[in-house]
């Protein structure tokens, strides 16, 4: 694991997103990993429907955190 990651990366944006297999694991490693990320920001895809969201959200929020402090918003 990267050195800036684990001790320098505060804010994430994602933008786009759709909940692809690869984008969660990306997420997943970083919510892991990143050991004083303050927040991450997930911008989803027009494309999605009200359950997609929601589904996603509920996934995500189960993700271990290496960050005690660390908020998600699924914007």
């Amino acid at each position: 694991v990267p050195t800036c990651l684990i001790s320098h990366l505060k804010t994430i944006k994602l933008v786009h997103f759709v909940g692809s297999e690869h984008k969660f694991r990306i997420v997943k490693y970083l919510l892991r990993n990143a050991l004083v990320l303050e927040k991450m920001e997930i911008v989803h895809s027009f494309l999605l429907n009200p359950e997609q969201k929601n589904s996603m959200l509920q996934e995500i929020s189960l993700f271990q955190r290496g960050s005690k402090a660390c908020e998600v918003a699924f914007v």
